[in-house]
């Protein structure tokens, strides 16, 4: 997991969008960022669920966003992506 400094950030700039966005009454961002904030978990599952709900904003909120909220949230799936623990997808069977 990232360092703690990197954490509170991530997280300070996620509760600063949510207010902003509830100032503003942004109803399709907010429905998308609660699905995943606050985390139920610190586990890989809340990692995704976080990282999936930002992506929800990204893709079906953009309209409500202003340009820096957008770069903001841009900001923070790339830190999630960074400091989510790693998983192991596989495809289907290995093959020698």
């Amino acid at each position: 997991m990232g360092d703690k400094q990197e954490l509170d950030q991530l997280f300070d700039t996620i509760r600063q969008l949510i207010n902003a966005w509830c100032d503003r009454r942004c109803l399709r961002a907010l429905r998308a960022i609660l699905r995943g904030y606050p985390m139920t978990s610190p586990l890989t599952d809340g990692w995704g669920e976080l990282l999936l709900a930002l992506m929800d904003v990204r893709a079906f909120a953009r309209d409500e966003l202003t340009q820096g909220e957008r770069a903001f949230v841009d900001q923070c799936i790339t830190t999630i992506e960074r400091v989510m623990p790693p998983t192991r997808r596989r495809a289907g069977p290995e093959t020698p």
